[in-house]
């Protein structure tokens, strides 16, 4: 889940209503987005970005951490048990379910941002078949007492290819688009099959570029290594999983 449907209360509340319809087990992954750069501004600090990615100094490490793993993910789990749904809030550092390795970009060093390098999937399992709908922050740690941040597009996919093992595993990414557009002034113009070679037609002739590249490359990938399905959608569009934008 994108950090503006976060930010956004009425998206926030229709994603959980939508969310809590989807029929099976579920896990969630989210952001948190501006509201770590608002409380970094109060306390009188800096988030620098690069391509859309923060730089993980430690000052900002604590921010995030305390912004994803605590202020957002409890309220998650809150709204979720005010509609009976069994959550638990957790980062990667919990039950040991996700460690990372620090990743740079190029020759520009993130500094505490993390690369998943295993998932742990059998811890997952357990919650999901007790019935526990994890709610997992975009937080891990590198197995020497250190925390990381992670890119949460690039997390989730990770954590479906781990579960696909065990579950027949649909990876749904939420933002605040229908889906991916075929015209960014045109919020209708979905492309609901999003085949390899029309991906590749599309971000040649630029109409998909940026930070959303990275989201349709970490979908690929998580189809490649056995996930079912991947449906790109917004928060009114949750429980149909006919609508979207789908790559299978």
């Amino acid at each position: 889940m994108s950090g503006k449907v976060v930010e956004n209360p009425e998206s926030l509340k229709l994603f959980i209503k939508e969310l809590c319809a989807l029929k099976g087990s579920k896990l969630l992954i989210h952001s948190g987005s501006n509201l770590a750069s608002q409380l970094a501004d109060k306390m009188g600090l800096k988030i620098n970005v690069v391509d859309s990615r923060p730089v993980v100094d430690d000052k900002t490490l604590n921010v995030l951490m305390m912004v994803y793993g605590g202020l957002v993910n409890k309220q998650l789990v809150a709204l979720l048990q005010a509609r009976k749904v069994n959550a638990l809030g957790v980062t990667g550092a919990d039950m040991n379910l996700i460690t990372s390795v620090k990743r740079g970009m190029g020759n520009m060093d993130m500094g505490n941002t993390g690369e998943v390098r295993q998932v742990n999937a059998l811890a997952l399992s357990k919650l999901i078949d007790d019935g526990i709908t994890p709610v997992i922050a975009p937080l891990t740690h590198d197995g020497k007492g250190g925390m990381l941040f992670n890119e949460t597009d690039a997390m989730a996919a990770e954590v479906a290819k781990a579960l696909a093992l065990r579950y027949d595993v649909r990876l749904i990414y939420c933002f605040e688009k229908k889906g991916v557009l075929l015209n960014v002034n045109d919020p209708d113009s979905v492309v609901v099959d999003l085949k390899r070679t029309r991906y590749k037609a599309m971000r040649e002739l630029e109409i998909i570029k940026d930070w959303f590249l990275n989201k349709l490359e970490n979908a690929y990938s998580a189809i490649d290594h056995g996930v079912t399905e991947v449906i790109i959608t917004n928060p009114a569009q949750l429980s149909k999983p006919q609508l979207g934008t789908h790559i299978k």
